[in-house]
């Protein structure tokens, strides 16, 4: 009597076309993983190579950007220039001097901001003294100049207050061919060729606010339409070393981030009350002084 365990042939058949269809499924599992690791290894790879082609060219950049040079004969040794009137610049002392980022020691670890440097003394009827150092890069200064810039120029024009910007590289990116550095070495030159229009200068550079930045081009026309021929100045990066000694004194005396605004030597972000608008602080401020 034949087992009733013994399969059949049919059976026999089907168990194995179900064996060969699983050995399949599994080839094809393993066809896929490998697919998929092949893939990203590709990936890998290019993010790989991307990061050191954009390492290099950062490194190159920097490079080619010596650390010494001249500034412009309207700036201190704060890295700023200073406006009088909407068209009117300080003279500086200072300007023209030969400046280099290296002599500037930068601590590892910077220290709270006491006071700002290149704070004067204020007499009673005096203009306010206002400092502000901003990156051209940097969206909460454009949010500021957006919201505060028609007042900072009624204070000029009105003699109530001057105001001085120091445009830092703290915002540099390869990604963007360091914009900071180049609009801060693009309104430096403007300032230099072009006084008069400086103010209205900076002021469209963060107008313009974008986070990927303009082309040189870019900002030569800007300056162009304004009436600066600055072209040869943009293009041979002319106070870009300045930029990096400007960059460097900042950190060295303690500004973490930008903007970072003073008033009569008080800091805007740690003397303003809560919910308090630069402008109602700044008049509060002033009035003391006046």
């Amino acid at each position: 009597m034949a087992s009733n365990d013994k399969q059949t042939k049919a059976e026999r058949q089907q168990s194995a076309r179900e064996k060969a269809r699983r050995m399949q499924e599994e080839q094809r599992r393993q066809e896929k993983r490998r697919s998929l690791m092949v893939r990203w290894g590709v990936v890998i790879g290019v993010v790989v190579v991307v990061a050191v082609v954009v390492g290099v060219i950062f490194m190159n950049s920097s490079r080619s950007i010596p650390d010494a040079g001249p500034a412009p004969t309207v700036a201190n040794e704060h890295g700023g220039v200073v406006l009088t009137s909407t068209t009117e610049l300080a003279p500086s002392e200072f300007g023209g001097e030969q400046v280099d980022a290296t002599s500037v020691e930068v601590p590892e670890t910077p220290t709270p901001m006491e006071t700002v440097p290149g704070l004067e003394e204020r007499g009673a009827g005096d203009p306010a003294q206002i400092i502000i150092y901003a990156d051209a890069n940097c969206v909460h200064c454009a949010s500021f100049e957006s919201e505060n810039g028609e007042q900072l120029n009624q204070w000029l024009d009105a003699g109530e207050a001057t105001v001085e910007y120091r445009l830092l590289d703290f915002l540099d990116n390869p990604a963007t061919g360091n914009y900071s550095s180049r609009a801060a070495n693009a309104a430096l030159c403007v300032a230099e060729g072009s006084p008069e229009n400086y103010n209205s200068f900076v002021a469209q550079v963060f107008a313009a606010y974008t986070g990927e930045g303009m082309s040189d081009d870019d900002l030569k026309s800007m300056a162009s339409g304004l009436g600066a021929d600055v072209n040869g100045c943009i293009d041979g990066n002319t106070y870009r070393p300045y930029v990096k000694y400007s960059g460097a004194t900042a950190r060295a005396d303690g500004v973490t981030g930008t903007p970072t605004v003073f008033v009569n030597g008080q800091n805007w972000a740690e003397s303003a009350q809560e919910g308090q608008s630069f402008a109602d602080w700044a008049q509060s401020v002033m009035e003391k002084k006046s």
